[in-house]
């Protein structure tokens, strides 16, 4: 039973009303879109894979870039200021293979779950699984 809010009925005129069921805050596609929002690097190799694999197959091209600053060595001058070159780095530009396919698939199905290592001094310091 929802609870009574006299907030809809005084300041909305509007009665009370529990969410639709179609409304799902927090549901999984967005967390997938949070997990891989604005990653750059090794979690946009996997969006690109995923994205390729889903809606295409295997073999088909997967290509993802973002552009940064050209890492600058030199040893004998102090080059930490100034203008600095803009690169665009490929974090993957090749076609999806079933290895591909075979670790996002392996992945999914690895267990969340922590390992904690036995309690060899008997203590009761850790074997948290099998106190």
């Amino acid at each position: 039973m929802a609870s009574f809010s006299g907030l809809w009925n005084n300041e909305y005129g509007e009665n009370y009303a529990p969410l639709s069921e179609t409304v799902h805050i927090g549901n999984g596609l967005s967390g997938l879109a949070r997990l891989f929002a604005g990653r750059a690097y090794g979690r946009s190799v996997l969006r690109e894979l995923i994205d390729t694999l889903v809606a295409g197959n295997v073999g088909d091209p997967a290509a993802a870039s973002h552009k940064r600053v050209r890492a600058e060595r030199d040893l004998e001058a102090n080059v930490q200021g100034g203008d600095r070159v803009i690169e665009n780095f490929a974090s993957i530009a090749r076609n999806t293979t079933v290895a591909d396919q075979s670790a996002i698939l392996r992945g999914l199905s690895l267990s969340p779950a922590p390992t904690y290592p036995r309690d060899r001094s008997g203590n009761g310091g850790g074997s948290k699984l099998g106190w």
